[in-house]
């Protein structure tokens, strides 16, 4: 039987029930007014009884666990469908409690470290590769201030402060030092998740590439250098060469010039990854804008112009000046292999918002499609290899500038457009950009 049959069921014995207490209730009204009343006073007392005694006998079944067949026939009637919601929220709290338990196993097995702080910066909850990189136990930890276990307090805060590009620190483990990568990931209400993962082994092959490709570009500088220097020799000989001997000759030398240049570049990079920066000085900028427009217009074609384009107030940038130059540089000369002639080249400065400066190299050339743009700063990305080639470029360029602007606190940013130019332009925060007064 259903559950509305059911109760249908028992409205109908209730009713059944009253109309009784009424009808006697009518018939002694009959002949007193004061001995119906009290006839349905009784009655409905009587009724109220009834209800009581089902109510406390299907409790006391339902207390009790009785089987079924064992229950009145209005028990059963009241039971069944509590039953049956019982059952199927029972199901409800075992699935929800099975869940847990694969969530709770899930959270143990992530191969990053994830520790849940509450908005006061203690540790709710923490893995196990957690436990294991930040040298914590669960019990002996939980409800601490995660501050008082990081190998320094400042550590929180400077974490907090990086944001998605997260915190890289030195984390001492049982001997040995970690090299590991932390990211804030804030939460509802305050809290967090603390990202903790292991670079160690990363930086180790990083490392090594850097110095396979330093090393390298060493071992290649001198004969390189060599080579070129006798095809110039034979070119610039008295005595013509013969017209085949002499194009081959050029060709040698176009390339050993390519190749110098790429291992200048190589060279550059490496030591921009692998090294401190030197103390920084404050830089003229206008002399910077003076050094990046001769290099551009060295290589110019005829018919391309190269402007600079000077601030309307004298300024300086906090920075290393070679740096620096190397950067704007490879800007400019990007600007000019990309920028048919006849076309424009503007190498300029100004000042931005919040006390912020910019370099910025703007162009009249090819321009660059949208889908290129986010990986313009890999080493070796080139948005048409075949021109690139040609034009002379190395793929290194931008990846110099990124990593100068890095080491700068600066940031890049690229707008173009195919057929309308692009402008790059380095910007500078406010305290390493300083406005009103040149340097002496």
């Amino acid at each position: 039987m259903k559950t509305a049959q059911r109760l249908r069921r028992q409205r109908r014995f209730a009713w059944r029930r009253l109309a009784g207490v009424g009808t006697v209730a009518a018939v002694g009204a009959l002949f007193s007014w004061p001995a119906g009343l009290g006839l349905l006073a009784l009655g409905l007392g009587w009724a109220w009884w009834c209800v009581e005694r089902e109510f406390a006998e299907v409790l006391g079944e339902a207390l009790t666990g009785a089987p079924h067949e064992d229950l009145s026939p209005r028990a059963r009637l009241v039971l069944e469908p509590l039953r049956a919601q019982e059952r199927v929220w029972r199901r409800r709290v075992e699935a929800a409690r099975r869940d847990r338990e694969r969530l709770i196993a899930a959270w143990d097995r992530l191969p990053v470290g994830v520790v849940w702080l509450a908005a006061d910066g203690t540790i709710r909850r923490l893995n196990r590769r957690a436990e294991d990189l930040l040298q914590l136990q669960r019990r002996l930890h939980g409800g601490q201030p995660l501050a008082l276990f990081l190998p320094e307090p400042r550590w929180l805060e400077r974490i907090r402060a990086s944001g998605e590009a997260g915190f890289t620190g030195e984390v001492p483990r049982r001997g040995e030092t970690l090299h590991c990568r932390l990211q804030w990931v804030p939460l509802e209400e305050g809290e967090a998740l603390l990202l903790v993962e292991d670079r160690t082994e990363a930086m180790r092959l990083e490392r090594m590439r850097r110095d396979f490709v330093a090393n390298v570009s060493h071992e290649l500088r001198t004969p390189l250098t060599i080579v070129r220097g006798y095809v110039e020799t034979a070119l610039d000989a008295p005595t013509p060469l013969p017209p085949p001997l002499a194009g081959y000759l050029e060709q040698v030398h176009a390339q050993a010039v390519r190749m110098q240049r790429l291992v200048e570049d190589l060279l550059t990079l490496a030591q921009l990854e692998g090294t401190q920066p030197p103390p920084a000085k404050w830089v003229d900028v206008g002399e910077l804008l003076e050094t990046a427009a001769a290099q551009a217009r060295g290589v110019a074609p005829e018919g391309l112009t190269v402007e600079v384009d000077f601030p309307p107030q004298p300024g300086a940038i906090l920075g290393v000046r070679t740096e620096l130059e190397s950067a704007l540089g490879n800007l400019a000369l990007n600007a000019v292999r990309y920028t048919p002639a006849p076309g424009r080249v503007v190498i300029g400065a100004r000042a931005a918002e919040n006390g912020e400066g910019e370099l910025f190299v703007r162009d009249t050339g090819i321009g660059i499609a949208p889908e290129h743009l986010p990986r313009l700063t890999e080493r070796f990305y080139r948005v048409d290899r075949a021109r690139s080639r040609d034009r002379g470029g190395t793929g290194l360029g931008l990846a110099i500038v990124n990593h100068v602007a890095q080491r700068h606190e600066a940031r890049l940013f690229i707008d173009s457009a195919p057929g309308k130019g692009s402008e790059f332009r380095l910007r500078f925060p406010s305290g390493r950009w300083r406005e009103g007064e040149a340097v002496k």
